[in-house]
């Protein structure tokens, strides 16, 4: 990679045989040197950093250093920490391609797929792969473009592309070969037998899986995990065949590896199969037994996915059994290892995307520093270029005086020609300047906007979404009662309505965002509006035995936009339930005033706001807090309806006493026509 700062000079040498090639004759050669000092040291003023970071070996050797240690120390976190461990790599990233350093910079985004492998992101792992392998084949390090390529097809098997995940893992195969290097070896033919074992080659596969437990036991020091895993394939291989006592046989040989090496997520896998044969064998004790001892492995290591596998296979062993008592116990530890693991990705999720959108703004800020130093190298580019050739011909013309007058003048004149043109230039990067700092502000924007919606879907969609996963695989399981799953269903329909009303003010919201999306006014009856309104908060009404009364004018009709009607009128319904106590009242009322002026009012007798909450929905801040009953919102819908009665030319009017009620009113131009 050829840095910047190369190409200048090279240009500089140039200049500099030019003018001793035109001065030489004229001028003794001691002042062609001081010249020559005069003209390296303009080029070196502009550019000082970037000499001195590519003569400084020592700062450079120090960024390597600091580089290769960040990105060991996300290695060891990623089992712990994944948003430090990627918050490193980030840092690393920066300094790599800052120091120019292309082996860490690949080794980074290695590590950087790993992570997002991991955490189920898959497709963008698979696309940073291959940036690593890229960087790799620019290195020519066979060796590791063949480490990446097995990822990679790792990735590809995960994805179902099981052809090209086998064509991957032999070109690995065959560079592992080449280098003698055991290890990677054995880990490609088991993973070459998972691929053969899930396509039902069992002989092909059996015949991988052995060759990798011979390489594992033959090297130097006994590759321990390598042998472990072939022995974990080889049980699930002959557990296939139903040959269960070799297949108990090859499990116990990996669990004892697992056992001796600590590794408890291991000896959970294995606990899990033996647990499996038991079952089929018909011997429910035992396969209690090692369920349990699945159930514990798991849990010292908060692995909540096999903790669910382990609990479940303990359960059905125990009504194998017919014990109801220990399988209903049983039931409740899996709802907790549930709740904990819904708990645990929720945070773990939240922490994630924070550092990504910490991460985008900083890729943002980087890439708009970019622009701006490439526009100032351009500028001093140029400003070199011009001002090397105006001293060139100052020297010639100070030279050539002495001999002719008419040449002196002839180069007076270029002279000013090309300082008008570095004036005209200068005007149209200032123009252009202006132009970038609109566009910036308008992307700076934008971004807001972005991070504004992905918090609200990450956390307020994606909540109820995981609950009703869970709640459902739970009844559909028959792990509940018929009466706790009917109100557990209830309560589904419940937080459905919210959600449906969620994302119809976020879909709206994006719509009165876009130009050109207005729709179009019509005639609305407001009574009717009202009754559909009520029917749909029919349940929360009823659960709350909130009385409801539409005293609207039945025959009061309005000319406005239907759609945003609905969803301003309808927000401020959800709201009055949400904040109104059991046995509580809400009236709907409207009023006409100076016959062109409509007061469209929700009154409600709940829990009322504080003077400093009403400031904050009146100054368009997100306003959130639980309801009577514990409901959550997003903050989302007063914010809305402020913003689609205010684009109509209205304005919303909150009067609230704390503990005597609210009373919202829609203040907006009246048309019927």
């Amino acid at each position: 990679m050829v840095r910047p700062f190369a190409k200048r000079a090279f240009l500089m040498k140039i200049l500099i045989y030019l003018f001793n090639f035109l001065v030489y004759k004229e001028l003794p050669v001691i002042r062609t040197k001081y010249l020559y000092i005069i003209l390296l040291y303009l080029s070196a003023s502009f550019h000082f950093s970037e000499i001195r970071a590519a003569v400084d070996p020592k700062t450079y050797s120090e960024d390597v250093k600091k580089v290769d240690s960040l990105t060991a120390l996300a290695f060891k976190e990623k089992r712990f920490d994944v948003a430090k461990a990627l918050n490193n790599l980030f840092i690393a990233e920066n300094l790599a391609t800052a120091s120019n350093y292309p082996k860490g910079l690949a080794t980074i985004y290695f590590n950087q797929a790993g992570i997002f492998h991991q955490m189920g992101y898959d497709k963008r792992a698979l696309s940073i792969y291959y940036k690593s392998k890229q960087l790799f084949q620019g290195l020519r390090d066979t060796m590791n473009i063949a480490i990446v390529n097995k990822e990679i097809a790792t990735s590809l098997y995960a994805d179902g592309k099981l052809d090209e995940a086998m064509q991957l893992y032999n070109l690995s195969l065959n560079v592992f070969s080449q280098k003698s290097d055991q290890t990677q070896i054995a880990n490609i033919k088991n993973s070459m037998g998972i691929i053969e074992l899930d396509q039902k080659k069992i002989d092909k596969a059996e015949q991988y899986f052995k060759e990798a437990l011979e390489i594992s036991i033959r090297v130097k020091h006994l590759y321990l995990y390598g042998a472990k895993k072939a022995n974990y394939n080889l049980g699930l291989l002959e557990e296939q065949r139903k040959n269960f006592p070799l297949a108990e046989t090859y499990y116990r040989k990996s669990l004892a590896t697992d056992i001796s090496e600590k590794d408890k997520y291991g000896a959970a896998l294995n606990y899990l199969q033996l647990a499996s044969i038991q079952m089929k064998k018909n011997m429910p004790d035992e396969s209690i037994d090692a369920a349990k001892n699945a159930y514990l492995s798991a849990s010292g290591i908060a692995a909540y996915n096999l903790m669910k596998q382990a609990a479940s296979k303990v359960i059905s062993a125990y009504r194998q059994k017919g014990d109801i008592v220990k399988s209903s116990q049983w039931q409740d530890s899996l709802v907790k290892v549930l709740t904990l693991q819904n708990d645990n990705e929720k945070e773990y999720a939240l922490n994630f995307i924070d550092v990504i959108k910490n991460q985008d703004a900083k890729n943002t800020n980087a890439e708009k520093e970019v622009e701006k130093q490439k526009q100032v190298q351009k500028e001093q580019l140029l400003i070199i270029t011009v001002g090397t050739f105006i001293l060139i011909i100052v020297a010639v013309l100070a030279v050539l005086a002495l001999v002719n007058y008419q040449r002196q003048r002839f180069f007076g004149k270029e002279l000013k020609q090309k300082n008008e043109i570095i004036e005209k230039n200068s005007a149209s990067l200032d123009q252009l300047n202006k132009e970038i700092s609109n566009q910036n502000i308008m992307l700076e924007a934008d971004n807001k906007t972005k991070n504004k919606l992905l918090s609200i879907i990450s956390h307020d969609l994606r909540t109820p979404l995981v609950n009703t996963k869970g709640v459902l695989n739970l009844v559909n399981q028959g792990m509940v009662p018929p009466d706790e799953a009917d109100r557990l269903l209830q309560l589904l329909e419940t937080q459905y309505l919210g959600t449906t009303s969620l994302l119809d003010n976020l879909l709206f919201w994006i719509k009165g965002q876009m130009e050109g999306k207005d729709d179009d006014k019509v005639k609305v009856g407001l009574y009717q509006m009202m009754k559909t309104l009520e029917e749909e908060h029919r349940m929360p009404l009823i659960k709350k035995k909130i009385e409801l009364k539409n005293n609207i004018d039945k025959d009061l009709t309005i000319v406005t936009e239907k759609e945003m009607m609905r969803i301003v009128c309808r927000n401020l319904i959800s709201n009055a339930i949400k904040f109104t106590n059991e046995n509580g009242a809400i009236e709907l009322s409207s009023r006409i005033e100076d016959g062109h002026i409509l007061y469209l009012t929700v009154k409600d007798s709940g829990i009322g706001m504080t003077k400093e909450a009403i400031e904050k929905v009146n100054a368009k801040q997100y306003y959130n807090t639980t309801g009577t009953s514990y409901e959550k919102g997003s903050g989302f819908g007063l914010m809305l309806c402020r913003d689609l009665i205010a684009k109509n030319g209205g304005e919303l009017i909150i009067e609230s006493e704390p503990g005597v009620g609210s009373s919202f009113t829609i203040k907006m131009p009246y048309s019927v026509s």
